[in-house]
This record gives C-alpha cells, structure tokens and sequence, in this order.
C-alpha cells in the first residue's frame, strides 16, 4: 500500500507540474497575443517607430533584399509593414524598375551585358517586363498560385528563378557604387528574415575596416561560399574588393553565371578570387526556418556533439519564411526587444523553441504538416493515429490525412508549415519535457572566426 500511495504522489506532483506549465504556456501566448496586437494598431497608425528602430549603431549598415516580379505581391508587402520598418537605410532589388505602394524598387540586372540581357533564353521575362511592365505576368507564373507551390516555391515553374542567379553580382556592384561608405551591407531574400538586434550584436564583434564576406556555408562542389536564403554580410573593404574584381572580369563572370545555376555561387567565388574568404557563420545564418530548425537529432537526443548544438548558439536569421512566418516572429521580436533592454541579452535557438516555437505546439493545428517523417498502418482515423504515437515512448507529434488515411508520427518534435487535408498534433507532455529536460548549454555563444561545423567541400 506505501508503494501504491507513493506512485500517486509521484504521479500528483507530475500533474502539478505539467499544469504549472501549461498555465505559464498560456500566460505567455497572451502576453504575445497582447503585444501582437499593440504592435499591429501601431503599424497601422505608421507614425510610430516600432522598437526595433531605435536600436543604436545602426547609420552606418545597409540592409539590400533582393526579391523578384512574380513573387513580388505574394512575398513583399509583409516586410513594408514589418522589417523595413526596422532599418535606417535599405534598397530593395527586382528585375523591373518600379515604383510599388511608395518603395523604389531597383532593377538588378540593368548592368548586365546588352547582348545577354537581349537575346539570352533566361531574359525571356525581363524582356516582357520591360515591354509590358507588370501585366506581362500571368497567374500561373506568380509565386503565390498553386501551381507554382506545388513546385517547390516555382524553381521548375517560375521564370523567375532562371533570371535570379544573374541578380546577385550586379546588385552587389549597383549596391556599392551608390553607398561606398557603410561599414556592412546585409543581404537578405524575400523568404529571409533577420532578427535585427541579434545581427547587431554579432556585427559589434567584428572589425570593419577588414574585408569580411560572412553566412551559412553552402558547398558546390569544392567551393564554400554564404547561403544568399540565409542572408549574408559584407563589410565595406570586402565589397570594395569584389566590386574591382568584378569590373576587372566581368565578362568572364557572366560566362560563369551562365554555365552554373547558383547566383550566390558565383558571387562568393568572386568574393575569393578577390581576396575574401568565405566565413562560415552558421549555426547563427540558418537555411531553415524556426519550425523546421533540427532541435534534436532523430532519435530525440540533442545534437551528437556539444559543439554543433544549434540550441545553444544564439541566432541570426531564418529562411523559407512564409509572410504570416515574418510578420509573427517579427512581433515576437518587438516583443522581445521591448522586454529585454540589456543589449548583451542573446536570443538562443532554443529561446526561440520554447518562447515563439512550442507555445504554437500547445494546440491542434488543421491543414498543417508537422513534418511527422514515420508512416503508421492500421491507424484509420486520428484517435487510432494519436494511439500509435501514445504507445511509443519517444513519439512527440503525430498527424493524419483524412483522405489518404495516412497516419504519421515523429520523434523530435518539428512545427511544420501549412499542407491542405492534413491535421497536426503533438503530445504535449511530451513536448513540454523535451524542452524542460534540456542539457544545460555551457560555453557557446559567438562564433567569430571559428567555423562551428566542418567547412571543408569536396
């Protein structure tokens, strides 16, 4: 009977605990909604500066985003009302000159040879820009319509995507001629987003007067170079230096551009035939966004090695970010800022997991995939799909197809994206625990001059 009476109040006090924290969950998702909602009524009122922009040691950093006409009125008019707001100068680049809503929208790829931008397969659309302006686009080729979506974002469907990788050396070369004097010059895409007083503070580590050319390492074939999805920075010394580099062999490098597929590959191989190398700044530039960021290894531990635990590193940017993604984790930053006066404060990546990723986890989420990876048989509908990811020990989320009858769960908890038909769940004891059980971080933080993965191509 003592032992019988023991497990109750081992099983009480697990109860408590995890209503504690569900209650602190739920206190924390209103003060977010709380803010959400200040923030976007200040928005709308546009005199009012959000906290982002009164951040210090900002005059002297251009922000470039560089996006494209057929994404444009899907991907852009989140970031007028959110992170543009944020910096105190900024161009923005696309493959038509325009005005759009009160943004000069620069064209990026005006200094690209005549004969190139003339006759070339891949100007097909710039050249019906030019003619039509916008009304050359038809549905089917912008970013948002279903049959680009179904295409990976429309790198198949999309005549966009073939004029991209022409966009990236040119607009480095515009970008500098019309502000030689910043000391860094960001680089962003449309599907990027920044947390800007992360950025700030890695910035403030580094020397400006030394040529630096920093992001995710990306690898093609033996070369390393920054991911542009994942944003990447140049200081002024570096842009200098691939700016002549670029005027010096310009034809040569539009012969590259045309043989190869990566616009960001060719602009970091001309950063190091320059002189710059390639800093690999990753875990703090991501190719992910929060959602699909590897929190833990498949198995559900953490990362295999204390120096690749990505939850321990604070973090700079995200990618493949929808426009609902930007404006939410934008709040959220606001939020943050406004929280967190201390300007030595880091946002972690496990910071960003347990206050903006796992308060989303806390519900039931229709039409979305959790990104559940183990097919389930036998499971016929929800209740015998949550069944299946209850019987297994580690299971932290699961999710069902109604029409496919497609049952799925997962081990390291993931929020996923939005997918018509599927619903979405996770257990979320489970996924509370995961978080609470943490290993502790130690040392990390900062990584500057240091890669924290192994950067060697082949």
């Amino acid at each position: 009977m003592l032992r019988a009476k023991g497990t109750r109040r081992g099983s009480y006090s697990i109860s408590v605990l995890l209503i504690l924290l569900l209650c602190w969950l739920w206190y924390s998702e209103t003060l977010f909604d709380s803010a959400k909602i200040h923030i976007l009524v200040e928005a709308n009122q546009g005199s009012v500066s959000p906290p982002c922009w009164n951040l210090p040691c900002t005059n002297d950093i251009l922000v470039i985003l560089r996006t494209g006409s057929t994404e444009l009125d899907h991907r852009f008019p989140v970031h007028r009302s959110t992170t543009l707001r944020c910096y105190k100068h900024h161009l923005v680049f696309s493959d038509l000159d325009e005005h759009y809503h009160g943004v000069h929208i620069l064209d990026a790829l005006e200094s690209v040879d005549i004969n190139i931008r003339e006759n070339h397969k891949d100007f097909d659309l710039y050249r019906r820009l030019k003619s039509h302006g916008r009304a050359a686009l038809n549905a089917s080729e912008m970013s948002g319509s279903p049959a680009v979506l179904d295409h990976m974002s429309g790198h198949v469907q999309n005549p966009g995507w073939k004029l991209d990788k022409w966009k990236f050396m040119p607009m480095v070369n515009t970008t500098f001629h019309k502000y030689p004097n910043m000391k860094w010059y960001v680089f962003v895409e449309a599907d990027t987003f920044l947390l800007w007083p992360m950025l700030l503070q890695y910035l403030s580590l580094l020397d400006h007067t030394k040529a630096h050319y920093v992001g995710a390492g990306a690898c093609l074939g033996n070369h390393l170079f920054a991911h542009g999805g994942s944003g990447f920075v140049a200081s002024q010394p570096a842009m200098q230096s691939v700016t002549q580099h670029y005027a010096a062999n310009k034809s040569e490098i539009e012969a590259l551009t045309d043989r190869e597929w990566a616009g960001d590959f060719i602009l970091g191989k001309a950063f190091n035939d320059a002189g710059v190398p390639t800093t690999d700044a990753w875990p703090h530039f991501q190719g992910d966004y929060p959602g699909l960021v590897a929190y833990a290894g498949p198995d559900g531990r953490y990362a295999p090695a204390v120096s690749l635990r990505e939850w321990c590193y604070p973090t700079i940017s995200y990618h493949h970010m929808s426009p609902e993604m930007i404006r939410d984790l934008w709040i959220f930053e606001q939020h943050w800022i406004s929280a967190n006066p201390n300007r030595t404060d880091a946002l972690t990546h496990g910071d960003i997991f347990k206050d903006f990723v796992l308060p989303q986890m806390m519900t039931g989420k229709s039409d979305w995939d959790n990104l559940s990876d183990n097919d389930e048989h036998d499971a016929t509908n929800r209740d015998d799909c949550r069944a299946k990811c209850e019987a297994q020990p580690d299971c932290k989320q699961y999710s069902f197809t109604e029409a496919t009858k497609k049952c799925k769960t997962r081990v390291d908890p993931r929020l996923g994206t939005q997918r018509n038909g599927t619903r979405s769940d996770w257990l979320q004891a489970r996924v509370l625990e995961f978080a609470r059980t943490a290993a502790p971080c130690g040392t990390e933080s900062w990584q500057v001059g240091a890669a924290t993965r192994r950067t060697t191509c082949r």
